[in-house]
C-alpha cells in the first residue's frame, strides 16, 4: 500500500470530473423555501392529506363525486393576503402573479367544465396567495450574464463555448423564489368540495432566471393553477400522476397565446406567446410581455 506522501496525483481530467459532479450535486440542492401555510384563509382545513413532488408540497382534499356532479365553474380572481402585499412587490407584479394562477387554472378547468364569468355556478373557486419569497435579482443576473457570455463566445468559436453553448446554464442557487397559495372550491350552498394548500419553489435547473424579483412567483403561480385545475377536473392527485407530453391545445393556448377553449377564459388574458419566449431567453421581466387580465371578471 502506498503511503499518503507516495500516492500518485489524480489526473486533471479526473479532478475536473469530480469537481463538476460536486458542483452539480450542490446545484441540485439549490431551490427556494417550500413553506405550507396553515389554511387560515379557507372555510375549513381539517380534511387534508399531504402530497409532494420535486420542489413542491401540498395538502389536498376533494369530494370524490365532484367531477361527476359539477357542470359550471366560476373563478374568483386570486387575491393576496395583506401580509404579502406590502413592500417588495409592486401592484403590477401582484396582478401578474395572481392572473398567471387564474389563467392556468381556467385552462385546465375548461377541459371538463363550462367556465362562467358571472352569475351562479355549480362551483366557485377562490385562491389566495399567502406567502412569497422574492427572486434575488443580482443572483439571477449572474446566471443570465454567464449564459449570454457562453452564447456570445460560441458564436466566435471558442472551444469551451462550442462544447457547452447549447446547454442551459444552471442558475446560481442563491435567492431562488417561492410561492404558497391556499385555494378552495365551494358549491352553490357554500360547502367546501375541494381545497389545496400549495407551496412551490424555483430550482437551479428548470426555472428561467430573469431580471425581476417577481419572476419565480409568476412562474410558480402558473404551476399552481395547472395543479389545482387538474385536481378539480379529474379528482386525481396532480403530484402522483405519470408525466405526460403536453397536448397540441396546451401548447397552442398556454405557450403560444392563442384563443382559449372556453371564451370566458379570455377574462384572464392570453399567454405572451413568442414575445414571451424570446423575453424569457434574455431574462426580461414578465410584465414586459404579459398584458395581464382581459375583460373584468365578476366577484
Amino acid at each position: 500500500m502506498l503511503l499518503r506522501s507516495q500516492r500518485r496525483p489524480r489526473s486533471p481530467a479526473k479532478v475536473g470530473s469530480l469537481a463538476l459532479a460536486a458542483s452539480l450535486l450542490a446545484l441540485l440542492a439549490g431551490c427556494g423555501d417550500v413553506v405550507l401555510t396553515d389554511g387560515s384563509s379557507l372555510s375549513r382545513h381539517d380534511q387534508f392529506v399531504t402530497s409532494d413532488a420535486v420542489a413542491s408540497e401540498s395538502k389536498l382534499f376533494i369530494d370524490p363525486t365532484l367531477p361527476q356532479t359539477v357542470r359550471t365553474v366560476r373563478i374568483v380572481p386570486t387575491e393576496f393576503n395583506e401580509a404579502v402585499s406590502g413592500p417588495g412587490l409592486s401592484p403590477v407584479e401582484r396582478r401578474l402573479i395572481a392572473n398567471a394562477a387564474d389563467r392556468a387554472l381556467c385552462y385546465d378547468l375548461s377541459l371538463r367544465y363550462d367556465v362562467v364569468s358571472s352569475g351562479r355556478a355549480d362551483l366557485t373557486v377562490r385562491s389566495r396567495v399567502t406567502r412569497v419569497d422574492l427572486t434575488n435579482v443580482p443572483a439571477a443576473g449572474a446566471t443570465i450574464g454567464a449564459s449570454a457570455a457562453i452564447t456570445i463566445a460560441a458564436q466566435v468559436g471558442i472551444g469551451f463555448a462550442d462544447a457547452v453553448g447549447k446547454i442551459p446554464v444552471p442558475r446560481v442557487p442563491i435567492g431562488l423564489g417561492s410561492l404558497t397559495i391556499e385555494a378552495e372550491a365551494l358549491d352553490a350552498r357554500n360547502r367546501q368540495r375541494a381545497a389545496m394548500i400549495w407551496a412551490g419553489a424555483a430550482n437551479s435547473f428548470t426555472n428561467q432566471a430573469r431580471f425581476s424579483a417577481a419572476s419565480d412567483a409568476y412562474d410558480l403561480a402558473g404551476e399552481f393553477g395547472q395543479d389545482f385545475g387538474s385536481y378539480l377536473a379529474t379528482g386525481k392527485d396532480p403530484f402522483k400522476g405519470e408525466l405526460q407530453l403536453p397536448t397540441y391545445d396546451r401548447i397552442r393556448i398556454t405557450t403560444l397565446g392563442e384563443a382559449p377553449l372556453d371564451p370566458d377564459c379570455e377574462a384572464f388574458g392570453r399567454a405572451p406567446g413568442f414575445d414571451g419566449i424570446i423575453a424569457d431567453m434574455i431574462g426580461l421581466p414578465p410584465e414586459w410581455t404579459d398584458k395581464g387580465p382581459g375583460i373584468s371578471t365578476a366577484r
